[in-house]
């Protein structure tokens, strides 16, 4: 699914594309995205302009007067822009019309993203439980959060309540390039790796932000590129493994990243 990188490259779109732009209306294709009913959409949006956008972890959220409109993209979901003269773009579920002719659709092809309405953005942070974006966190704030969970650290990454944003292809590429298996007790990192850790958090976001998401376009000395089966480590030339933890699966170099006993 879209990680924060992916949805970095979503807030950037829309701001630079839909931002203060009357919507003259909504069109509804499938509600089922949608997390709230129809007529609540149509009476938040139409009429009114996106003022601004938040991205915090993987969700996007879209301030329209007093409330939030919030885009969670799933699997498959994205955005696009495009002019009334254009077809309309294939696994359209919600398309916002603006008055200069223009359109933002909201795409889903597996239907795994919804839309939502939020009160407040502090509303919508106790209502999914996350923790501070990881973009956004200072070490300290990490260091805290650390403190307060147990167990193994590739589940700690991917857990949203403890930090929000990463999801499995940038957790195995952080833990790659911290050689940090994936099954290391969070308990046992000393505070130079847990510095180390928390560097490179930044750092890999930051290069998926820099490449818009795009894993194609990444480095080949990063994991990225090889996470699957039978390919090997760009850095030892040993052979990539497949690891299955609390039913996700994750890549991992044995030698460079090696399991404590």
């Amino acid at each position: 699914m879209p990680e924060l990188p992916e949805v970095e490259t979503f807030k950037r779109y829309l701001d630079k594309t839909s931002l203060n732009q009357t919507i003259k209306s909504i069109k509804v294709i499938d509600d089922r995205v949608l997390d709230i009913d129809g007529l609540s959409l149509k009476e938040l949006v139409v009429n009114n302009k996106f003022e601004s956008s938040t991205r915090l972890g993987k969700y996007l959220l879209v301030n329209i007067g007093k409330k939030y409109l919030i885009f969670h993209f799933g699997m498959t979901g994205d955005l696009e822009y495009y002019n009334n003269k254009d077809h309309e773009p294939k696994y359209s579920k919600v398309i916002f019309h603006f008055n200069n002719g223009f359109n933002l659709t909201y795409i889903s092809l597996r239907m795994f993203g919804r839309l939502d309405i939020a009160e407040s953005i502090e509303e919508f942070v106790e209502k999914k439980n996350l923790g501070t974006d990881a973009y956004k966190m200072n070490f300290e704030e990490f260091k805290r959060a650390l403190k307060r969970r147990t167990g193994i650290i590739k589940n700690v990454l991917l857990n949203q309540s403890f930090i929000a944003g990463i999801g499995n292809i940038y957790s195995d590429e952080i833990l790659f390039k911290t050689k940090v298996h994936p099954k290391t007790k969070i308990d046992s990192l000393s505070e130079s790796k847990t510095k180390e850790l928390f560097t490179n958090i930044k750092e890999v976001l930051k290069v998926g932000i820099d490449k818009k998401g795009d894993l194609s376009t990444f480095p080949e000395y990063f994991l990225i590129p090889h996470r699957k089966k039978d390919d090997y480590c760009p850095i030892c030339n040993s052979g990539i493994e497949r690891i299955e933890l609390s039913g996700r699966h994750g890549f991992y170099c044995p030698n460079c990243q090696k399991e404590s006993i």
